[in-house]
């Protein structure tokens, strides 16, 4: 069956958006998002071919989260091995010859940080001094992050599984990925569970099956939030609807956030509860679908909630209901706007106009090549306040983290 395309057209230089068809599977994380905005949603999951070949538009990543990939990714890879071996805990022997066998947990560290760095290239926001910035920091970091994932493993318990015979033939013959089972008594790291009927699927980080016992544990390397109980009680109906890796219908017994520094442990929902939950996410996944189906998605616009948004510069409503109208007065405060490029003031700054042809603004650059001609309309993102005693007028300037968005057909 063929959809026709469903473009969304921002209005800036090559960013025209190639709506993506809705999900056949949707996740917490992906319901969540779409909860907060669905056009947020849809921008984020579309296609930018003027711009890039790979789907969805291309994001700033922070440090910060980046740190956290690192870590769960290394987490990840230890705990599937441990899993695939059958240990009874992490600091057993035959656990330490699994580590030694990955090479030892700074190359799996260092191996997951080079994963994630390159997954940086090939992406249009990033300039290079901005790239080399990210890899001298998350370098930086190798032996925070090694301290963490030796914290999250020193407490997590294991109980010993089946032989993985049958697994480790298919991984020598080549096969991708082993097929959908029941989950036997043991540890599973890194367990795909499917909602068939609710279209909803999820990734549990690890989960235990010890006779009619189930563990659920989800491993965070951010602070504790509310969302996190919801995601696990959510899991908790993933596996008790996962007819294949739990034909039986046991019931979750446990459900745990694992911190750095603690573990919170969720209220696992009763039977009565599980009916309510899945009745809820049937009509969140019913609104959700037809909103990503849709071509013109609701935008939900707050300062909260486009504060962090890797696509307010192609949303309307942000730059209508959000973004300042005024030049903050506060020195040194950051914000966005949007304007026209008057002419030069000088070789490193110009002025920003207002539709009428007013002056809004001195923009002050720290490049001599910004990214913009005079006539340009464009979307500034990042700007920083300053003020200087022989300018009248407010002055905003430009830093290395600043991005330029040039509206189509101007200049």
């Amino acid at each position: 069956m063929t959809h026709a395309l469903r473009t969304f057209d921002t209005g800036i230089a090559r960013s025209r958006a190639v709506l993506a068809q809705p999900p056949d599977y949707w996740s917490y994380s992906t319901l969540k998002e779409m909860a907060l905005c669905p056009l947020r949603y849809c921008l984020e999951h579309a296609s930018y071919p003027e711009m890039w070949a790979q789907h969805g538009y291309p994001l700033l990543p922070s440090p910060s989260s980046l740190f956290g990939n690192v870590v769960h990714g290394a987490l990840e890879m230890i705990l599937e091995a441990l899993s695939d071996a059958g240990v009874a805990s992490p600091g057993t022997e035959e656990a330490t010859q699994v580590l030694t066998g990955l090479g030892g947990l700074r190359a799996v560290i260092e191996s997951e940080t080079t994963r994630q760095l390159a997954l940086l290239e090939g992406n249009p926001r990033l300039s290079d001094d901005r790239k080399r910035r990210i890899h001298r920091q998350l370098r930086a970091q190798i032996q925070d992050a090694r301290a963490q994932v030796q914290t999250y493993l020193s407490r997590t318990q294991f109980v010993p599984g089946p032989s993985r015979a049958d697994r480790a033939e298919r991984k020598k013959h080549g096969s991708a990925k082993p097929r959908r089972q029941e989950l036997a008594d043991g540890s599973h790291a890194e367990v795909g569970l499917v909602a068939q009927g609710l279209r909803l699927r999820g990734r549990v980080d690890l989960l235990t099956v010890d006779g009619a016992r189930v563990e659920i544990v989800d491993y965070k390397t951010g602070a504790e939030s509310p969302s996190h109980e919801e995601q696990l009680r959510l899991y908790a109906l993933l596996w008790d609807a996962d007819e294949v890796s739990n034909p039986k219908h046991l019931k979750a017994a446990g459900l745990t956030a694992a911190y750095r520094d603690h573990d919170m442990r969720a209220e696992v929902p009763s039977s009565a509860e599980l009916l309510e939950l899945s009745a809820w996410v049937e009509a969140e996944i019913a609104v959700a679908s037809r909103e990503a189906g849709s071509r013109t998605p609701t935008a939900r616009p707050s300062p909260e909630t486009c504060a962090s948004c890797g696509v307010r510069q192609l949303c309307p409503t942000y730059w209508a209901a959000v973004a300042p109208r005024t030049i903050p007065s506060q020195e040194d405060s950051w914000f966005d706007f949007e304007g026209v490029i008057g002419e030069e003031n000088g070789q490193r700054s110009w002025w920003i106009l207002n539709d009428e042809g007013r002056s809004q603004m001195l923009l002050r650059t720290a490049a001599t090549a910004p990214g913009f001609v005079v006539g340009d309309r464009v979307r500034l993102l990042g700007l920083r306040r300053e003020s200087d005693p022989g300018v009248v007028s407010p002055i905003g300037a430009m830093t290395v983290t600043t991005e330029v968005f040039v509206f189509e057909g101007t200049a």
